[in-house]
């Protein structure tokens, strides 16, 4: 019966793993476990352990099939490495938490009883925690277990052959100088068991470190005992001594060739892990699509050591293809065609992978895989594997890679939409300020405009003349008020829109301040307002929009200060541009709301003197037309209490001709 595993709760979690391999019958295993998975709604993984660099091409291909075989079927592809197959598929079910282990069982026999135990035996022992469902291999075999070819590398090459020649040839020059020497038989023996450790780690695979043993035996035997050129010995203990020098030699030559081809596995591994912890490094601090992409490819050409083409999404169509080099000798032509342009569209438009080793247009130069997340495809990558396929391991890097591109940019285009939401954000919430300042603080003049307009029309003969001019006084001054207010909430809008066209011309700064002044309005008569510009000072400015500078400002002072305030306004030239400020000896602004003053719609919490609030465009709108000037605007401190706006603005430049 089957174990039942919880992760802190009572809901089962089933996680399925499936062991993959090149044997031909594994296709029919990883079905099987893929059904398993559908029926239970389980956590699907398919596991390959690498404990040799598959030279036989055959089962390159068979073990690609596999593993695509088993992503097409919804797996997770995991790949590790070790000497221990059983041990290594144990730990990792531990690890990830699996309850279902399937794996395929060969019908051999055992040939004797020293043989093996079979890797199933040894997975049982090694997980006993854990179901193992055993499906029987389709290919049977004679022998059991099907044990692995001990020299399973290519042939070799002209030069490990000339490698091992030589280094014999040296060993018995040795040799025959320590005979004359006088050494003993041990320390020759010693110096070719060096050579075949040698030989193990200058040649490639195990059958060059085999052939240097049994050359080590022949080469002692014929050149180095008694009667030397021949095989015949005198001695009665040498053929002891040959066998276990040949003993020897093939366990330290077979040991040595075993770890260099781990050596060789572990040092992939770790740049490719190395890989792995840059990109993501890299990918962290990029902003925008094509940095991400132009990183994960550089990445990628690193990786694999081949060439890299990419095509980004932009705007619902794939851009053209750009070329990341490695490999410089390849023709950029061949892989940026018309013809691979549109199956790496198609790739885009059909969110699957095609090209080389796949079903789809296998007549491309590369193999073309989607950045994707779900349903959003941000782009294309195309490898080139029509001469050179990628092993198991470097495909399962390649996906890991393009899965960190994939997220990489959703997090890029989520964060762009988050600041696009952001900007709508602000503008929505602006725009709730204004409808909810024009609907609290317009109402007020508006109904008293109203109440006083219906007083006169409906008792007017009932009125004195005081009081009708009274009323008359109030709708004048709510209606200025009124005016004022749509005149700055204008010019803001226009200034904000690009609307607003400037007309510079050279103005007397005087004859400007006299001007705003005619504009204040009739409640400044109970304020001091003094001018103070004993200097011609010419400045370059709009001076509609100047006046309406000053306008604001004085009035802004007239607003928040008591009745019988003394108002200075102050014009002189400082450096090369005017200089104009407007001090009052009011209440004063609190220190926390300085920093807010020149923003849209902020208010504060002053009250102004004519119960009327004001919008908070005022001061936002002389901000924004100083800044149009290249001038600036600043608050201080009018000791010992009050206010002083200063802005600046720059002076003409005025040539005499005597």
């Amino acid at each position: 019966m089957d174990k039942t595993y919880t992760n802190g709760s009572d809901r089962t979690e089933e996680h399925i793993l499936v062991c993959l391999s090149s044997s031909p019958s594994n296709k029919k295993i990883v079905h099987t476990a893929a059904a398993m998975a559908a029926a239970l709604h389980a956590r699907f993984t398919a596991l390959y352990v690498q404990n040799r660099i598959l030279s036989d091409t055959s089962d390159k291909k068979r073990l690609e099939e596999h593993i695509h075989f088993a992503e097409k079927l919804g797996a997770e592809i995991v790949t590790t490495h070790g000497e221990n197959i059983p041990v290594q598929i144990a730990e990792y079910a531990h690890l990830s938490n699996v309850t279902k282990i399937v794996i395929g069982q060969s019908n051999a026999k055992r040939s004797h009883f020293f043989s093996r135990a079979a890797l199933t035996e040894q997975l049982i022992k090694a997980a006993p925690d854990i179901d193992i469902h055993i499906i029987p291999d389709a290919v049977k075999s004679e022998i059991y277990p099907k044990k692995q070819p001990l020299l399973y590398t290519n042939k070799p090459s002209l030069k490990d052959c000339f490698l091992t020649i030589s280094i014999f040839a040296i060993c018995t020059l040795i040799g025959l100088l320590f005979q004359k020497l006088k050494f003993t038989d041990t320390n020759i023996v010693t110096i070719y068991i060096l050579g075949v450790l040698l030989t193990s780690i200058v040649t490639n695979g195990y059958l060059c470190s085999i052939c240097s043993s049994c050359l080590s035996v022949v080469l002692f035997c014929f050149f180095l005992t008694e009667p030397r050129m021949s095989f015949q010995t005198y001695a009665v203990g040498y053929p002891v001594t040959f066998l276990i020098m040949l003993i020897s030699s093939v366990l330290t030559g077979t040991l040595a060739a075993k770890l260099k081809t781990h050596a060789k596995i572990s040092a992939q591994l770790a740049f490719r892990t190395q890989i792995l912890f840059d990109t993501d490094r890299l990918l962290q601090k990029a902003t925008g699509s094509t940095e991400i992409l132009s990183i994960t490819c550089s990445q990628l050409a690193r990786l694999l050591n081949r060439n890299i083409t990419a095509y980004v999404a932009e705007q619902g169509t794939l851009s053209k293809g750009q070329l990341f080099f490695n490999k410089k000798e390849t023709p950029a032509e061949d892989i940026l065609t018309e013809k691979e342009y549109e199956i790496a569209k198609w790739v885009y438009e059909n969110k699957k992978r095609a090209g080389a080793t796949t079903r789809h247009f296998n007549d491309a130069e590369c193999l073309y895989l989607a950045i994707r997340i779900g349903n959003n495809v941000y782009g294309v990558i195309g490898i080139p594997v029509k001469k050179d396929s990628l092993d198991s391991f470097e495909h399962s890097i390649l996906l890991s890679v393009i899965n960190e591109c994939a997220l990489a940019m959703e997090n890029s285009q989520n964060a762009i939409e988050k600041e696009k939401n952001a900007i709508l954000a602000k503008n929505e919430q602006l725009r709730a300020d204004l409808l909810r300042a024009i609907s609290h603080d317009l109402r007020t003049p508006l109904c008293s405009i109203y109440g006083n307009a219906d007083m006169l029309l409906n008792n007017d003969t009932c009125l004195d003349t005081s009081t009708k001019h009274q009323i008359y006084t109030d709708i004048y001054d709510d209606s200025e008020w009124l005016i004022g207010v749509v005149e700055n909430l204008l010019s803001i809008t226009r200034l904000n829109d690009g609307r607003l066209k400037f007309k510079f011309t050279d103005q007397l700064v005087d004859e400007v301040i006299a001007e705003s002044l005619r504009h204040i309005n009739r409640k400044h008569d109970n304020h001091k307002i003094i001018a103070d510009c004993n200097e011609l000072i010419l400045a370059r400015m709009d001076v509609r929009l100047i006046i309406q500078v000053l306008v604001n400002l004085i009035d802004n002072a007239v607003k928040y200060t008591p009745a019988g305030s003394t108002i200075y306004i102050h014009a002189v030239k400082k450096s090369a541009e005017a200089q104009i400020s407007v001090t009052d000896n009011g209440p004063g602004i609190p220190d926390p709301i300085k920093p807010h003053i020149f923003e849209m719609f902020y208010t504060g919490k002053n009250t102004i003197a004519d119960s009327h609030r004001s919008l908070g465009l005022g001061l936002a709108l002389c901000h924004s037309i100083i800044e149009a000037h290249n001038g600036k605007l600043n608050l201080t401190d009018n000791v010992p209490h009050g206010c002083i706006f200063t802005f600046t603005l720059p002076l003409s430049e005025v040539t005499l001709n005597e």
